[in-house]
């Protein structure tokens, strides 16, 4: 059976983060129904890197950006199928440090309150608290953003506000979700003043500011704002920005891309998030700089012992830093497993052109592999295999069924019917046979 979740309705992965079950995410257009996310499946395990790779238009982004309800509706609609969390806790074994009950991530599951670990509806059979994102509440989903889940976005230039500098930007993180913490490195006691809990969750009104301006509370918000600065800087260090105390008084237009997307790092890992989400987080940057950020995305994952789902169209990125590959085509995982074992051996056509298009030794100077045709237009696609009218290996049934992601072995999941045949009686496809 393959490591992709089972269809909405059965159960998921107790082993998971995260599990995406038959997600559809579509957009209303002057055209039609654009079919953006068509059913995807698959989890994210804990503490591993999974990356999602596909051709620009394909999905990637709104699954990623599902996750949040970051996809703007309308235009998009939420068709159908879930986005599973099991949220986790520090593990009270080894403290975080890491240990044979945890498998050595620091951290573990939080219990399904309704079943106390056994296994119930609630949680999917899991035993694990899960909730479903895309059914959440607004304000429960507040408490998730940036806390649990993180997301570093494709081009910080426009995740970043131009107006407000470092400092408060990464501030916000800590006054959203860490209000206690804060209060208590302030050393305020267990109940501090009302209006000093008010502005250490920045809720504070204007009246209640000028009071806070006045002594003794004034005193009091100061220590509460060194706290806050000691945080920021202590991020900003991580991610081996030098001089931050000096770096987080500066606004975004004054630092170098790869320095605000180190920015972004710092924000997204602030909280020590069960799921980071990485969107093509190297895109707008120069060869050098990415190959730094790359390594301290890893660097940093390793020590904070997230989960992470890094997106991009760089196949030998992802072989680098990534545990396990999905491989998605136009709005569908068309097959999934672990990254050597999707390299040495893909099973999927369209995986084997995106691996032939990349260019090695064996290719001609000056020769470069490409997949024919273009992708597949989304608006209303018809019931047939996506990859039909691009496939070297296409049969009649392959323009009339659209394959399922099963498992052939070992967790190596494919969409396609040279590896899955149908329960009828049709001539089959062969990577032995081509017919295009």
């Amino acid at each position: 059976m393959a490591h992709a979740p089972e269809p909405a309705g059965q159960t998921h992965a107790a082993d998971a983060v995260a599990s995406v079950v038959g997600l559809k995410v579509h957009f209303e257009s002057r055209a039609g129904r654009v079919h953006a996310v068509d059913g995807v499946n698959f989890d994210i395990r804990d503490g591993e890197t999974l990356g999602l790779v596909g051709e620009t238009g394909c999905g990637k982004t709104v699954t990623a950006r599902s996750f949040l309800r970051l996809v703007p509706m309308p235009p998009g609609i939420h068709a159908g199928g879930s986005l599973y969390f099991h949220p986790h806790q520090r593990c009270s074994h080894c403290l975080g440090a890491g240990c044979a009950v945890c498998e050595g991530t620091g951290r573990l599951p939080v219990t399904c309150s309704a079943c106390g670990g056994e296994g119930c509806r609630a949680c999917g059979e899991t035993g694990v608290k899960t909730i479903d994102l895309s059914t959440l509440p607004e304000k429960e989903l507040r408490d998730i953003r940036g806390n649990r889940i993180a997301m570093i976005f494709q081009d910080p230039a426009k995740a970043l506000n131009p107006a407000m500098t470092v400092r408060n930007q990464i501030a916000e993180v800590f006054y959203q979700h860490r209000t206690q913490e804060v209060l208590e490195r302030a050393r305020l006691g267990t109940r501090p003043n009302p209006l000093l809990r008010r502005h250490a969750a920045q809720r504070s009104r204007l009246i209640e500011r000028a009071l806070l301006a006045l002594p003794p509370l004034r005193m009091q918000r100061k220590r509460v704002e060194r706290v806050i600065d000691d945080m920021v800087a202590s991020a900003l260090a991580e991610t081996q920005i030098p001089n931050p105390s000096k770096v987080m008084e500066r606004y975004p237009h004054e630092l170098s891309g790869g320095m605000k997307q180190r920015v972004m790092i710092a924000q997204a890992l602030a909280c020590n998030p069960d799921l980071l989400i990485a969107d093509e987080p190297t895109t707008a940057l120069d060869v050098t700089v990415q190959a730094r950020i790359i390594e301290l995305i890893k660097e940093l994952q390793s020590r904070h012992k997230s989960a992470v789902l890094y997106i991009s169209h760089d196949l030998s990125l992802v072989r680098r830093i990534c545990n396990r590959v999905a491989v998605m085509y136009a709005g569908r995982i068309v097959e999934i497993g672990l990254t050597e074992e999707i390299f040495a051996n893909p099973l999927h056509p369209y995986t084997r052109g995106l691996l032939a298009a990349i260019p090695g030794r064996s290719h001609d100077r000056g020769q470069l592999v490409a997949i024919k045709g273009t992708v597949l237009e989304l608006i209303d696609p018809p019931p047939s295999c996506r990859f039909v009218e691009r496939c070297s290996y296409a049969v009649a049934v392959c323009a009339e069924v659209d394959p399922e992601l099963e498992d052939t072995h070992d967790g190596h999941g494919v969409a396609c019917f040279i590896h899955n045949p149908p329960d009828m009686a049709v001539e089959l496809p062969s990577f032995s046979k081509l017919t295009s």
